[in-house]
């Protein structure tokens, strides 16, 4: 239960803090775009964002998630739709690691020099208070 609990808190707070940095993904009128979630069970394991223009659909980010062995998401990463390309082009990661009652919570954005998750790293760490609710301890940049 108190498992539950937690994983329900963290991928909340995973989800608020991606919405946050993410702002593009959320413009001010939300039916510009389209969602196609893919689902393993109950877990979600990828979503597509499409832009809505003029009736026609255009692909937009992509997210995919991976999770641990109790169901917790472990990382989010993000791509942008390159037209030109023709591909997914990396945007963001963000890897979640829980250890004791804290969480960690680093984020990366996409450096196509270096080819690699290395550009604006950020890090938080949460603590976990009896009630389940996410404390900052530290964050860093």
């Amino acid at each position: 239960m108190k498992t539950n609990l937690i994983s329900k808190a963290v991928v909340m707070l995973a989800v608020v803090m991606a919405s946050v940095m993410n702002f593009s993904a959320s413009a001010s009128n939300p039916t510009q775009y389209v969602r196609n979630e893919e689902m393993t069970g109950e877990l979600m394991t990828a979503k597509t964002i499409f832009k809505n223009e003029d009736g026609h659909l255009f692909r937009h980010l992509r997210y995919t998630y991976t999770y641990d062995n109790e169901n917790r998401v472990t990382s989010k990463e993000a791509s942008k739709w390159d037209s030109s390309k023709e591909t997914w082009v990396p945007y963001f990661k963000m890897d979640v690691s829980y250890a004791n009652n804290e969480v960690e919570l680093s984020y990366a954005r996409w450096n196509s020099k270096s080819n690699a998750y290395d550009s604006n790293v950020e890090k938080t760490v949460y603590e976990l208070n009896d009630s389940n609710a996410a404390l900052m301890l530290a964050s860093t940049k």
